[in-house]
């Protein structure tokens, strides 16, 4: 036999990065007796460390172990290295004839009998351990002699084989008899878990995030993990783990080099061009590596590939016919193919555009057109397919292709405005208001130089109406209707057929299931932007309609906008329970879309904080307070309503938890930082109302004035200011001026169900005090009936207290459910309403802080000293306090001092 070197055949020692993976050896272990063990995985996959293992941490078994080389493919050198490997086991006898075969110089079939026969009459079982057998298939005399050694395999000896491919020792025969025990790549793969172990051990921490970034780049591929761990802790460092994390690829120097050395190398050049033609697409359907390549047997060309290679599969996740690239080496053959042939890669970036796009991945199209750097290719795929992408939730796609394209004018977009309104419409969708209606502007220069007769493109005419709709319900100036149809059509005529009043033009539905839904959300929308409060049924109507489309064609994001009106509506209608429903559907379309709604998405964040007003008023002020406060820590660059409604919630919830000054100046600072920014009309009075009460119950007039003036400008008084007089004569204790006052309310018009319980809540109040009990009776009954199927709860809690009195006596006598907790949210209040201070009052308070004593504030105010002092002693009264400091610091609290 051929003398062969004792580290060949010595079990490797385990690196001192080894993560112990116990429950894949134990796999290995329980195989049955007689099954043949195979360990088959690309390079770098972790094979040898996991028989290593093993080996060492095994059952005891005796382990013999060869390293097998190119030279093994010789019959003499192969059997001459697994007699070695038996016989360096410890597992020989002194008296076996094993020993005596080793002086012989050749491997005739009598020796191997004799090898053979002397194995399987070893009187201890044995591990036999054939490490990286794919060599052996550079000659047919290796494969020869291996499938020989699995064929006769002694009974005692447990014939392990790790490869990088299947080796030709009769595999699919002995899976069907169920002689074989194997682990593959997929067994293989490091978990998140492993990965940050993995990097521990080289001594780098990864968060759980960072984990999964890293196992999520490298698809847990062991050789791929060791050389990112290590090329980060060599080069992480200047620029932070995630930042290097974020751009690691099979083009990061180390992993290059392995691929190119270990895997790559030796490769036919023509199956190194296919791979590098197919680099360009992370998801690879056959037709579409078809397309790309030429070849119309891609599929047998590629399974001839893997077969060498590895890294290449049928898709786990994918459709039938889908095959998958390891991530690394997919990024590095795609480096490598933008380097050395640009032109090419261009190339199969446009093959693959045109392809996604003809078969319904708008997403893919644009992303593959982007990198083929044809400006003309992604307009026109962006005009194509802008609309069902954003109905998709792909906001982000949208974006990024605009970006590239630049500013688009009459000259990128060759005269098509299809591209300014997709632009407009993304500004919109990300709260930019200024940008969008500069993209509109250019839209209708577009239009009116075009001079299309009416009807000719109907499509774009709904576009246009759409995006023209979604403007003026954000703030944006109105197109000037002309009465020429070729301009701009009037935005308020596109809701045709729900009778606006001023239908200048009727739109068309148009059959494309995409911009016909797009066109329902608009006029839904633009309806309840407009809609007086109470009446939502016209918008509802249209939003229901977006929603059929959306279902009908899977538009996730189409989904999300309709419901997060509709729960605008329901604020609209005054009830929280239908504003909870629709809000919580919206936010679960949009976790169902491509991209979870994040950062500066309109939708998403307005539909919290009307999730949140509806915890409130459903008396949950401590949901509601965690709700807002978690989405302005979670989003990004938040736009100015949104930042608003969430923090005038927010208030208002901590005011409920008892902290109201606090709360009440936190609503006050963001309605200040709102400024002139658009604000939904139904929107601005839900808010007010709640900023406006809680002033009122602070005792701060002057606050409450303030917010009422507010919204008399931004959406005009109507019903709410109505309320919010009635709630300032209550305030002042005149009971009859306001129950005069909230009377409309609550007979006779159709008012949202927070007003009209609000306003039979204040009757109840004002006719307990004038001692009319069945007036009240009948008014709080009213109140408990309009409240009880809408969940409305919080008015209850901060009504009057001859009104809380009654609900706990009504309560004592029994009642429905909602009643019960109505009577056990107010025998929880412990804080009442604060007088509020007159004028002159205020004027002394003023004073306090300032170092005037009572003669000198009443030479100040020209007035008497004791009346000076009569004031004072009012003004402690009335803050529950008994000294000037008290007075300061609970005048602060109130607001009633800045």
């Amino acid at each position: 036999m051929v003398r062969i070197p004792a580290s060949r055949t010595a079990v490797p020692s385990l690196p001192a990065w080894c993560v112990p993976r116990p429950a894949l050896w134990q796999r290995l272990e329980a195989a049955d007796a007689g099954q043949l063990v195979a360990v088959i995985a690309p390079a770098g996959s972790g094979k040898t460390v996991l028989l290593a293992e093993w080996a060492h941490h095994g059952d005891g078994t005796p382990t013999a172990w060869v390293g097998l080389d190119r030279d093994d493919a010789d019959p003499d050198r192969f059997w001459s290295a697994v007699l070695a490997a038996v016989l360096g086991s410890g597992a020989v006898p002194a008296d076996s004839p094993l020993h005596r075969l080793d002086d012989l110089v050749t491997a005739e079939d009598e020796t191997v009998d004799a090898l053979l026969d002397g194995l399987a009459a070893l009187p201890t079982p044995i591990r036999l351990i054939l490490d990286d057998v794919h060599v052996l298939a550079t000659r047919t005399t290796g494969s020869r002699a291996l499938a020989r050694l699995v064929r006769h395999r002694p009974a005692g000896v447990r014939l392990v084989l790790a490869a990088r491919s299947d080796p030709a020792v009769g595999l699919p025969r002995l899976r069907l008899d169920d002689g074989l025990r194997e682990l593959r790549a997929d067994g293989l793969r490091f978990s998140a878990e492993d990965t940050a172990a993995l990097a521990a051990a080289c001594g780098v921490l990864l968060d759980a995030e960072e984990a999964a970034t890293l196992h999520r780049r490298t698809e847990g591929w062991a050789a791929g993990l060791r050389l990112a761990v290590l090329a980060l802790r060599r080069d992480g460092g200047a620029e932070g783990t995630r930042a290097f994390l974020a751009r690691f690829s099979g083009d990061e120097r180390s992993v290059a080099d392995y691929l190119g050395g270990e895997m790559l190398d030796g490769l036919p050049a023509n199956d190194h061009e296919l791979l590098g033609d197919l680099s360009v697409c992370r998801r690879l359907p056959d037709p579409l590596a078809v397309a790309l390549s030429g070849h119309a047997d891609i599929a047998r060309r590629l399974a001839e590939i893997a077969h060498g290679l590895g890294m290449i599969e049928r898709s786990r996740t994918g459709e039938p016919g889908e095959h998958h690239v390891h991530a690394l080496l997919r990024s590095h053959l795609a480096a490598d193919l933008a380097r050395s042939r640009p032109a090419r890669f261009r190339r199969q970036h446009a093959v693959a555009a045109r392809w996604w796009a003809e078969h319904g991945e708008p997403a893919h199209a644009l992303r593959h057109a982007e990198r083929a750097e044809d400006p003309d290719l992604t307009a026109a795929l962006l005009g194509r397919v802008g609309v069902p992408l954003l109905l998709h939730g792909e906001l982000p796609a949208v974006r990024r292709a605009l970006r590239g394209l630049g500013t688009p004018d009459t000259a990128t977009t060759g005269g098509d405005p299809r591209l300014p309104l997709i632009a407009a419409l993304a500004h919109l969708e990300a709260g930019e208001p200024a940008a969008a209606s500069a993209q509109l502007r250019r839209a209708r220069a577009v239009r009116a130089v075009r001079a299309v007769q009416p009807g000719a493109d109907p499509e774009l005419e709904a576009l246009s109406a759409a995006t023209e709709l979604f403007g003026v319900a954000a703030g944006l100036p109105p197109a000037v209707d002309t009465g020429n149809r070729a301009d701009p059509v009037d935005p308020v005529a596109t809701a045709d057929g729900l009778d606006t009043g001023t239908a200048a033009h009727a739109v068309a539905v148009p059959g494309d299931p995409a911009t016909a839904g797009l066109l329902h959300l608009a006029r839904g929308t633009a309806l309840l932007a407009a809609a007086p409060p109470g009446d939502a049924a016209e918008a509802r109507v249209e939003l229901h309609r977006a929603l059929a489309r959306a279902r009908t064609g899977g538009f996730a994001g189409l989904a999300a906008g309709a419901f997060a009106e509709l729960a605008l509506a329901a604020v609209v209608e005054g009830d929280p329970a239908g504003v909870a429903a629709a809000a919580d559907a919206a936010l679960d379309a949009g976790r169902r879309g491509p991209r979870p709604p994040r950062g500066g998405s309109v939708p998403s964040a307005r539909t919290v904080a009307l999730l949140a007003w509806a915890d409130l008023l459903r008396g949950a002020p401590d949901r509601a307070a965690d709700r807002c406060a978690e989405a302005l820590a979670d989003h990004g660059a938040l736009a100015a309503a949104d930042r608003y409604a969430l923090h005038a919630v927010h208030g208002a919830a901590v005011g409920d938890l008892g902290r109201r000054g606090e709360g009440v100046a936190e609503a006050r600072a963001a309605r200040l930082a709102l400024g002139d920014a658009a604000l939904p009309g139904p929107v601005a009075r839900a808010l007010a109302l709640l900023e406006h009460r809680d002033a009122l119950l602070l005792g701060n007039l002057r606050a409450a004035g303030e917010v009422a003036a507010w919204l008399a400008r931004r959406a005009g008084g109507g019903r709410e200011g109505e309320l919010m007089r009635a709630w300032s004569e209550a305030a002042t204790g005149r009971w009859e001026a306001a129950r005069t006052a909230a009377l409309p309310l609550s007979r006779g018009t159709r008012a949202p169900a927070t007003l009209a319980v609000e306003a039979a809540l204040v009757e109840t109040e004002a006719a307990l005090r004038g001692n009319d009990a069945v007036r009240a009776g009948t008014a709080l009954a009213a109140a408990l009936d309009a409240a009880r199927p809408r969940d409305l709860l919080r008015p209850f809690t901060l009504a009057g207290p001859r009104t809380r009195a009654l609900l706990l006596e009504r309560d004592a006598a029994g009642g429905a459910p909602f009643d019960a907790r109505v009577a056990t949210a107010c025998a929880a209040v412990t804080t009442h309403a604060a007088p509020p201070l007159s004028e002159r009052e205020l004027i002394v308070l003023g004073l306090l802080p300032s170092l005037l004593d009572a003669p000198s504030m009443a030479q100040e105010l020209v007035v008497s000293v004791n009346t000076v002092k009569t004031q004072i002693r009012s003004i402690y009264a009335k803050l529950g306090v008994s000294t000037r400091r008290g007075a300061v610091s609970r005048a602060q609290e109130r607001g009633l001092l800045v």
